[in-house]
């Protein structure tokens, strides 16, 4: 519960948005939109009344888009590329023109390497995360700036466990010929009978393992 309160007030408290994976944390210069989209999966089936089961419908993982924008001019370029900044580039206002590359780059090497992330929007925050799809594009207008769109959806992370199942002995079941464990009784053959007699010899033999 504490981890819990200290997560949210973490998150209330700071305004910056990030995706945050391994050792890449990414924080946008610019939070266009914020899309979530959360999903009760419900049957179609007919529904028994009053039963003990709640299968009828369940919580779909949640999912949701980020809207991002970077900039060569941002202040995080700045400081991300600050040994390199010449007097120029001041002037300009293009202070890394790789920045926006690098982010980008960023993006995909966290998406291919599909580890579960960690996302703080304005309105909550995500735990084991995967990007689904990054989509972005570059116009005469944002040929130094870039925009991106991410997909994401969380994972339901649970836990298992392995439990050693005894062997059952037959004299401890009320029923061994229904319940006892299969047995392999090796490969039957077909054998051709002529007469009555040969027809009782082959029952009696199969009923006394003859």
């Amino acid at each position: 519960m504490s981890e819990t309160l200290t997560e949210m007030a973490s998150l209330l408290f700071s305004s910056n948005r990030s995706i945050s994976g391994g050792d890449l944390t990414i924080i946008p210069d610019l939070t266009i939109r914020e899309r979530h989209r959360d999903t009760l999966g419900i049957t179609s089936h007919p529904v028994e009344t009053g039963a003990a089961i709640s299968d009828h419908a369940y919580k779909m993982p949640p999912e949701f888009s980020l809207e991002f924008g970077w900039s060569n001019s941002s202040a995080n370029a700045l400081m991300s590329t600050f040994s390199g900044v010449t007097a120029d580039d001041l002037l300009t206002g293009n202070f890394g023109e790789e920045y926006c590359r690098q982010v980008y780059e960023t993006l995909i090497a966290l998406q291919e390497s599909r580890q579960l992330c960690q996302v703080v929007t304005g309105k909550r925050l995500y735990k084991n995360v995967l990007l689904e799809s990054i989509e972005t594009s570059t116009e005469a207008g944002t040929a130094y700036s870039m925009f991106v769109t991410v997909n994401c959806r969380s994972l339901q992370i649970v836990s298992t466990s392995e439990t050693t199942v005894s062997n059952i002995q037959l004299s401890n079941q009320a029923n061994p010929a229904s319940t006892a464990p299969v047995v392999n009784m090796g490969t039957k053959n077909l054998k051709e009978v002529t007469n009555q007699k040969g027809v009782l010899e082959m029952l009696l033999g199969g009923i006394f393992g003859q």
